[in-house]
């Protein structure tokens, strides 16, 4: 096969539906790590195991999760993202398993739940390493015989579900520390897809950027809208720890306030992260003077020490994330809702992007 052959073969391999390269940006990565990522998804794609996907907050790991869903054999049937935090194990296993009417106090309907209702096609586990453990072994029973248990119904339901997982966890850790399960953990990691933090691959940025600005431009009806080779290089250089989510909406945010035949130069980028707002900037000033000093006296309580500690740590990686909270729960090894309980607790004022 010639080169050039080859390397039509290569981009017809990795190539996607349009909705999702619109989503995503996907389609336009350069860096050898991300053509690895989209080729292992795409061969991964018609085998119908179980694939998990890791990686920080924002790199799109539901987005190459649709990517899988639409390349393999069941692109037309459902693909349902579930998120497995901040809710009781009964609810999960209600929302996930489904239940019979009258099983609990409250049921008054039949719930075919979220693995029934994509029956055929492909679920999502998102934030599996927040999954209850008292759930993990109905989830690992589920995957294995291909059935499900309905809360209140007396035999279970033959189901035809593919289940990827994601998560922003060191799940390998968890699983280490006695707080996943093993053996779902080797149900799950059949295939491991790793994606990088946007920051391990910039030559992406520019070309991602240049994606965005065509999207939001188009969506908004604005004509000519270009990045300076000065601007773009100011966004080569940021770190991102939103990734490509922070990158998009930085985009999108500095469409919203041009007009036809802008190019944005670095001037505008400084005045696009002042327009995030008052909120912000009052918020993040809080968490960075937190962050930066801790003072404790010798004779102070040892409680009161330890909430000076925790409020600075906690203060420190919310600023790290721009405050996002499942990716600075994910960098304090606690749950979603353990930090929020811990920042209601000891009154930390940060910025809560969404996530």
């Amino acid at each position: 096969m010639s080169p050039a052959s080859r390397t039509v073969l290569q981009r017809r391999t990795l190539d996607m539906s349009e909705p999702t390269r619109q989503r995503s940006g996907h389609g336009v990565f350069a860096s050898h790590a991300m053509q690895r990522v989209l080729r292992i998804a795409t061969e991964a794609a018609p085998s119908g195991i179980p694939v998990l996907i890791t990686g920080e907050s924002g790199t799109g790991k539901e987005v190459l999760a649709r990517i899988i869903h639409d390349r393999s054999g069941r692109p037309r049937e459902r693909f349902i993202p579930y998120n497995c935090t901040g809710t009781t194990c009964e609810i999960v296993d209600s929302q996930l398993f489904g239940h019979r009417r009258g099983s609990f106090t409250g049921a008054s309907e039949n719930a075919p739940g979220v693995i029934r209702s994509a029956d055929g096609g492909t679920v999502l586990l998102d934030e599996i390493g927040e999954l209850d453990a008292r759930i993990q072994p109905k989830l690992l029973r589920m995957i294995e015989n291909q059935e499900v248990h309905p809360v209140g119904q007396p035999r279970p339901s033959k189901v035809d579900v593919r289940i990827l997982a994601a998560t922003n966890a060191d799940i390998d850790q968890m699983v280490r520390d006695k707080r996943f399960r093993e053996d779902l953990f080797y149900r799950l990691n059949i295939i491991w897809i790793h994606i990088p933090p946007l920051r391990d691959h910039r030559e992406d940025i520019a070309p991602l950027t240049t994606h965005f600005l065509r999207r939001y431009a188009g969506e908004q009806n604005k004509r000519e809208i270009r990045m300076s080779g000065a601007a773009m290089g100011q966004l080569i250089e940021r770190d991102w720890p939103g990734n490509v989510r922070q990158l998009a909406n930085e985009i999108r945010r500095l469409v919203a306030f041009a007009k036809d035949g802008t190019v944005f130069t670095p001037d505008d980028l400084a005045r696009s992260t002042a327009s995030s707002g008052p909120p912000r900037s009052q918020n993040v000033a809080g968490a960075r003077s937190a962050r930066d000093k801790v003072t404790i006296s010798a004779d102070q309580p040892l409680p009161a020490a330890i909430e000076e500690v925790e409020r600075a740590l906690i203060s420190r990686a919310l600023w790290a994330v721009q405050g996002r909270r499942r990716a600075a729960a994910g960098r304090l090894g606690v749950s979603r809702k353990g930090l929020l309980l811990k920042r209601r607790r000891l009154n930390i004022d940060a910025l809560l992007a969404g996530d």
